[in-house]
């Protein structure tokens, strides 16, 4: 059975709130011109090397760069979850959000 990565369990943190989408964010935009949701497209994905449930992912959206950040309960899964980006670089959030991941149940 198909698990898309933003239905995965693991996307929600035991507190509730849910991983994905990000909340983008820009230090060149106001906040309320912020985007919301999956857009965009995946420039980069970043592991915070201080937290290991932390990853930083940059966007380009409508000719704009944005930052947005994941948080995790589980290391491993961050892992996982840094290498699937990394190799889906160029790829659209909304695409991103579709990628089968039942591998990673």
């Amino acid at each position: 059975m198909a698990m898309n990565f933003r239905d995965h369990p693991l996307m929600t943190r035991t507190s509730g709130m849910k991983t994905w989408p990000p909340r983008w964010s820009s230090t060149g935009r106001d906040k309320k011109d912020w985007p919301r949701g999956e857009v965009g497209t995946l420039q980069q994905a970043w592991l915070h090397k201080g937290l290991d449930t932390c990853l930083f992912l940059f966007i380009e959206y409508n000719g704009s760069q944005y930052i947005g950040s994941m948080y995790f309960d589980d290391v491993a899964f961050c892992y996982e979850v840094d290498t699937l980006l990394k190799s889906n670089l160029g790829l659209s959030i909304k695409k991103i959000g579709d990628l089968d991941v039942s591998y990673l149940l």
